[in-house]
C-alpha cells in the first residue's frame, strides 16, 4: 500500500521533493519563474518549485523557479458541451467577439445561433444552471452622479489617510501588511508619484496640496539619494521602506524604469503650479536648481529626466511588475509626458538647452508609438499584448496634443477589444448584466492569475475616466471622432444616434462612463465606501489590499473629469 500510495503521489510531488538537492542546482541567470511578485518560500515549494534567494540580483532573476528540465503536465481536456444549453431568454456569455462553435464548445459552453435576436443574446453562452431570477437594480436616471459630494468626500479622507504617512512625504501604497502579494506598507514610486498627482488634480485645498506637494518633495530628494543596495541606480529601485526611505532590498521585479518620468512628470505639474503662484523659489531650491554639481543633483525634475533622458531605451519591469521589455507602451507614453512637461519647467528656468534636449527626446519616443497599434488595439508590449495598462496610460500620458487622443480610432479600438476579453473573462459581468447594471468591471491582462485573477478597481475607474476624458476632448475640439471610431465605440456598447453630433457624442460617452462606476459603487458601497485592490470574479465582494491608495487615487480622478465634463454640456 506505501508502494501504491507513492506512485499515486508521485507526479504531484516530486519536483518539490528532489528541490532540495541536484534538480534545483541551476545558474541565476538560466531560470524560468514559477512564482509572482511577493511569493514566499513556503508557496514557492508548495508548487514543487525551487526556492533560492539572488542578492544583489541586478538581472532581476526570479527567487523562486522551476527546476531544470522541468514540464508542466498538460492542461486537462475541456468539459464537453452540457447538455443543459436550452436558454433562448437570459443568456451568460462564455465566449468573445468572433469566438467560433468549435471553440466555444471546447470551453464547455453551449452554442445555439439566433437569427432573430432584437436583445443581442450571445450565441456562446453558459450552460442553463437553473438560477433562480435575480432582483433587478435600479440604475438613477443619466445624468445621475455615480457618487454624491459627500461620498467623494468619504473617499477622499480614506485616500488622504495614506499620504506623508508619519510626517514623512511618504505614501503608502495601501495599510495591508497581509495581501495575497505580501505586505504592501511601502512607498512604491510609481503608485506615490500618481497618487500625489491625483491629489493635486482633485483637492481644492491649496493649504492642503502645498504641504503635501513639499513633504514629497523632501521624501523625493531623499531617496534620491540613497546609496542603493541592489547594485541599480536608485532612481529605478521599484519601492521604499516606510519611514526610512531605504530600498527595499527583498527579491523583486527590478529595474522599474518608469519612476523618474512619472516622478519628475507629477513634481514639474508642482513646479509650473508655483512658478505661476509666486513660489520660483521653491523650484529654484529643490525642484530644478540649474545647477548638477550642487547637492541636490539639479533638483529633483532635472536628475529624475537626466535618467530618462538617456535610458529611455532600456529594458524595464512593465506596471503589474511581472515581465520585463524595452518596448513598453506604459513606459515610452508616460516618458514623453514626464519629458515635455519638464521641458516646461526648464524653459522658464532660462535652461533653455536643456528643454531643447528633452524635447528632441520626446520626439524621438513618440516615433516609436504608433507602431504599438497593430490596426485593431494598442498593445502593451510584444511579450504582454493585451493590456489595460495602455488604458490607464492614455489618461496619465496624454498631453492634450492629439497623439492617442481619449476620442481616437486606436484608442476605442482598444477599449472595444478590451471590453470583449474582460467581460467574458469575469463571471461578476453577467451576473451584474443580469441585475439590470450597467457598466463592466476590468481586470489587468487576459490570463492573469494574481490573488485568483479578477477585476480591479484602478482599472475599472480609469476606463471611465478615459470615457470622459474622450468627452472633455470632443467638447475641447468641438469636432466628432471620425467613422472608424465611432464604429468602435458601439462595439464598445457606448449608444449613440445614427447621425451624432459632437455633443451627442460627448454626452453618450459620459454616460457610458458613468455606467462604468454605477457597477463600481454597486460593488463598494457595503464597505463604506474604503476601495480595495480587487473585486472578485465570482462574488463581487471588495478583496485583496485594502484601502488600496491608487484605488482611490483613479475613482477621484474619474469623478474629477466627469464634473468637466458635464460643466461642457450644460
Amino acid at each position: 500500500m506505501k508502494l501504491v500510495l507513492v506512485v499515486v503521489t508521485l507526479g504531484v510531488v516530486l519536483q518539490g521533493v528532489v528541490c532540495g538537492v541536484a534538480q534545483c542546482d541551476s545558474n541565476a541567470t538560466d531560470r524560468e519563474d514559477c512564482g509572482y511578485s511577493g511569493i514566499d518560500e513556503d508557496e514557492c515549494e508548495g508548487k514543487g518549485c525551487c526556492w533560492e534567494p539572488v542578492s544583489p540580483n541586478p538581472n532581476n532573476e526570479p527567487w523562486c523557479f522551476y527546476p531544470p528540465n522541468f514540464a508542466p503536465p498538460p492542461p486537462p481536456p475541456p468539459s464537453p458541451p452540457s447538455e443543459n444549453c436550452n436558454n433562448d431568454g437570459y443568456r451568460v456569455d462564455c465566449g468573445y467577439s468572433g469566438i467560433t462553435e468549435s471553440e466555444c464548445e471546447a470551453k464547455g459552453c453551449c452554442w445555439n445561433e439566433l437569427d432573430d435576436n432584437p436583445n443581442n443574446l450571445p450565441w456562446c453562452f453558459a450552460p442553463n444552471m437553473n438560477l433562480p431570477p435575480a432582483p433587478q437594480t435600479p440604475v438613477p436616471p443619466p445624468g445621475t452622479p455615480p457618487f454624491s459630494a459627500e461620498e467623494v468626500e468619504t473617499m477622499m479622507g480614506y485616500f488622504m489617510a495614506n499620504l506623508n504617512v508619519d510626517d514623512s512625504g511618504a505614501v503608502v501604497a495601501a495599510p495591508d501588511t497581509t495581501t495575497p502579494g505580501g505586505s504592501y506598507y511601502y512607498h512604491w514610486m510609481r503608485d506615490g508619484a500618481l497618487s500625489m498627482r491625483a491629489l493635486m488634480i482633485t483637492n481644492n485645498d491649496t493649504s492642503i496640496v502645498d504641504y503635501h506637494m513639499t513633504k514629497y518633495t523632501e521624501w523625493v530628494l531623499g531617496v534620491q539619494g540613497e546609496v542603493d543596495p541592489n547594485n541599480i541606480d536608485v532612481r529605478i529601485e521599484p519601492k521604499f521602506e516606510i519611514p526610512s526611505g531605504d530600498p527595499y532590498t527583498g527579491g523583486w521585479c527590478r529595474p522599474q524604469t518608469d519612476g523618474p518620468g512619472l516622478r519628475a512628470g507629477t513634481l514639474s505639474l508642482y513646479a509650473l503650479y508655483l512658478i505661476n503662484h509666486g513660489g520660483v523659489g521653491f523650484v529654484k531650491d529643490y525642484l530644478y536648481t540649474n545647477n548638477p554639481s550642487d547637492a541636490r543633483r539639479g533638483g529633483a525634475i532635472y536628475y529624475d529626466l537626466e535618467w530618462v533622458n538617456a535610458n529611455w531605451t532600456s529594458a524595464g519591469c512593465d506596471l503589474w511588475e511581472e515581465v520585463t521589455s524595452a518596448d513598453l507602451f506604459w513606459n515610452r507614453y508616460n516618458f514623453r509626458y514626464g519629458l515635455e512637461v519638464g521641458a516646461q519647467v526648464a524653459d522658464v528656468m532660462g535652461d533653455n538647452a536643456t528643454a531643447s534636449r528633452w524635447r528632441a527626446t520626446a520626439q524621438e519616443i513618440q516615433s516609436t508609438l504608433p507602431a504599438h497599434y497593430n490596426g485593431d488595439y494598442v498593445y502593451e508590449s510584444t511579450n504582454r499584448l493585451m493590456d489595460s495598462a495602455v488604458i490607464i496610460a492614455f489618461n496619465d500620458g496624454y498631453l492634450n496634443d492629439g497623439f492617442f487622443a481619449p476620442n481616437s480610432e486606436e484608442v476605442s479600438g482598444t477599449i472595444a477589444t478590451l471590453n470583449d476579453v474582460f467581460y467574458s473573462t469575469f463571471p461578476i459581468n453577467a451576473i451584474d448584466d443580469q441585475i439590470g447594471l450597467p457598466g463592466i468591471l476590468y481586470g489587468r491582462y487576459p490570463g492573469d492569475v494574481y490573488a485568483g485573477g479578477n477585476p480591479w478597481i484602478l482599472n475599472t475607474a480609469a476606463l471611465a475616466h478615459l470615457y470622459y476624458n474622450g468627452a472633455v476632448e470632443t467638447l475641447r475640439t468641438r469636432r466628432l471622432p471620425g467613422p472608424k471610431a465611432l464604429e468602435n465605440f458601439r462595439r464598445a456598447g457606448v449608444t449613440l444616434p445614427r447621425n451624432p453630433t459632437y455633443r451627442d457624442f460627448a454626452r453618450a460617452v459620459v454616460q457610458e462612463g458613468d455606467n462604468i462606476m454605477y457597477r463600481i459603487r454597486h460593488h463598494v458601497e457595503p464597505y463604506d465606501f474604503h476601495l480595495s485592490e480587487q473585486i472578485d470574479k465570482n462574488t463581487g465582494d471588495e478583496i485583496a489590499a485594502s484601502d488600496l491608495t491608487w484605488s482611490y487615487a483613479e475613482v477621484l480622478l474619474a469623478m474629477y473629469y466627469r464634473e468637466n465634463a458635464q460643466s461642457g454640456l450644460i
